[in-house]
């Protein structure tokens, strides 16, 4: 889905599995820019792919997280946001932050900049990531009529949920989750500490083999890939039919802030540079990958948005010390504190990590099925 407000003349195509659009060359370029996704007005703000102008040059870029997909065909003709438009043409999937010169036919990587290390304290830095990610669900949400949050009652989503109630006209919890499941018992006592509406849908194999069947990705999904596809494209099919057109998922929270055990083993056994290394190696895949399969998993219902995808969060994830994210053998320690500082109950703060392909049950049935 496009953001209907900052799209110019863009070509639509309908296909069976919904709308896709791309960004042809030859077409007209009179209005500009041409976005797919959110286009903010500052400096690599927002989540995108776009055509644009500059400085009189046009080019296509992918923002820095790469939440959403561009593709450059190998006859140079043809640059898309969605891999459907190369049934028979090979192309290049580019990478987060590349820029694509239309005249030159030239690509460029994204210059990294150096970061200064965050030299506060860790409530300093508590606060700060809280009006970060405030700022960040603001601005996808504003003047967007009903918002709906991919909730499991931990603690990303509780976030999300907790900072769009406040700033949305309406907001709506819904969680996916098999009968018994973590989700299917956690998330109605999460949003009601929260005080937002839930709607639970529980899942069984017939609604996964279903799912499964819309599957269309430009790699080879695994049972990860599957189970978080039947999740999220449930959630935003549930989120489309009560009158939302956005949805808030919690993705690169774990990434940025040391959310998975791997990075508390790592850091365990070989020191804090090496932690570090391995939270920026996964960072970067999730533009590879992850969000590929995220976003077309909901664009078919509802626009995604990723509020923990946003630059100023990203950078200053990236200039925290992994000494501030794993604190004391608790992971996510300095959200854990940023969540406090925006309202969120201590019991949902506190609450253990379980990733969401488990805790809904579905990774149990993707196996039973494949």
């Amino acid at each position: 889905m496009l953001d209907r407000k900052r799209t110019g003349n863009i070509r639509r195509i309908e296909l069976d599995v919904g709308e896709v659009y791309a960004f042809q060359l030859e077409e007209d370029e009179s209005e500009l820019p041409l976005v797919h996704g959110l286009l903010l007005d500052r400096e690599d703000g927002g989540e995108y792919s776009a055509l644009l102008d500059s400085h009189g040059s046009i080019v296509c870029k992918r923002d820095r997280a790469g939440t959403r997909p561009l593709y450059l065909a190998k006859s140079g003709k043809w640059l898309a946001s969605d891999h459907r438009f190369f049934p028979n043409e090979e192309m290049t999937l580019l990478p987060p932050g590349s820029t694509f010169d239309v005249a030159k036919g030239e690509r460029y990587a994204e210059r990294r900049r150096r970061l200064e290390p965050f030299d506060g304290t860790f409530e300093e830095a508590g606060w700060t990531l809280a009006g970060l990610i405030e700022g960040s669900v603001r601005e996808r949400v504003e003047k967007r009529g009903t918002v709906a949050v991919s909730f499991s009652g931990g603690l990303d989503s509780a976030i999300l949920a907790q900072c769009a109630k406040r700033l949305a006209h309406d907001v709506v919890a819904i969680s996916v989750g098999v009968i018994g499941s973590r989700d299917d018992e956690n998330a109605p006592k999460a949003a009601e500490e929260l005080g937002v509406e839930l709607k639970g849908v529980k899942v069984d194999k017939k609604m996964v083999i279903s799912e499964m069947h819309r599957i269309e990705l430009p790699f080879q999904p695994s049972a990860m890939d599957r189970s978080l596809w039947c999740v999220y494209s449930i959630a935003s099919r549930i989120a489309n039919e009560c009158g939302a057109d956005t949805i808030l998922l919690g993705q690169l929270a774990d990434e940025l802030f040391g959310g998975y055990m791997k990075y508390q083993k790592t850091l365990t056994e070989s020191g804090e540079m090496a932690a570090a290394h391995l939270m920026e190696t996964d960072l970067e895949m999730c533009g590879m990958r992850g969000f590929l399969r995220d976003e077309l998993a909901c664009s078919k219902w509802t626009e995604p948005r990723f509020p923990y995808a946003e630059w100023q969060v990203m950078e200053f994830g990236l200039t925290l010390p992994v000494s501030f994210k794993i604190r004391e053998n608790v992971r996510k320690a300095v959200l854990r504190e940023a969540a406090r500082n925006l309202g969120v109950p201590d019991r949902l703060c506190d609450a253990p990590k379980k990733a969401v392909q488990y805790s809904s049950g579905i990774m149990k049935l993707i196996r039973q099925l494949i």
